[in-house]
């Protein structure tokens, strides 16, 4: 995709300046998109990227959600939920553990080993990571630990986000 693909419809906020406005754009239009993606999409150089990129965020026009070893880039209206969802539906591992939750209901950490043929140990690293974000939670009965997405509303905004994210449920 190169710069020519980029929506040109105006925005609601207007932005003059042609660079800042394709970088939101892109952003609306992929949420959490990561710096390299956009350096890809865009075409632009690395400081004309991180000057446009630190301006909208100075203006309020986008949100950043920095971890350790990543950013991704979302427009400013979108809620820190649905941010935490796409994090996740962007790692490929976690996007399978939601949909094979999605599609079961509840899973065991046995189930996703067998459906997903990953390493327990890859496995257990993702589950905790979902369920530090509170998108899943995991109940203890016997010597298991059933997992299953936290409630009817976050099942509702996942499905919604991978639709979106185009991704087939």
């Amino acid at each position: 995709m190169n710069r020519k693909n980029i929506s040109k419809s105006k925005p609601f906020p207007l932005i003059e300046v042609e660079n800042r406005y394709i970088i939101f754009n892109a952003i609306k239009n992929m949420p959490g998109i990561r710096y390299m993606e956009l350096k890809r999409l865009t075409g632009l150089s690395y400081g004309t990227l991180t000057y446009h990129l630190t301006m909208l965020e100075r203006e309020g026009r986008i949100k950043v959600m920095r971890t350790t070893r990543k950013s991704r880039y979302y427009p400013i209206m979108m809620s820190d939920v649905d941010m935490k969802i796409i994090d996740c539906i962007k790692n490929e591992i976690c996007r399978s553990i939601l949909l094979l939750m999605l599609r079961e209901g509840e899973v065991t950490l046995h189930m996703l080993v067998e459906n997903m043929k990953r390493a327990k140990t890859t496995l257990k690293y993702h589950i905790d990571l979902l369920k530090n974000k509170k998108i899943i939670e995991g109940e203890r009965i016997g010597r298991f630990i059933f997992y299953r997405i936290r409630d009817s509303m976050m099942m509702d905004r996942i499905t919604v986000l991978m639709m979106d994210q185009g991704i087939n449920i």
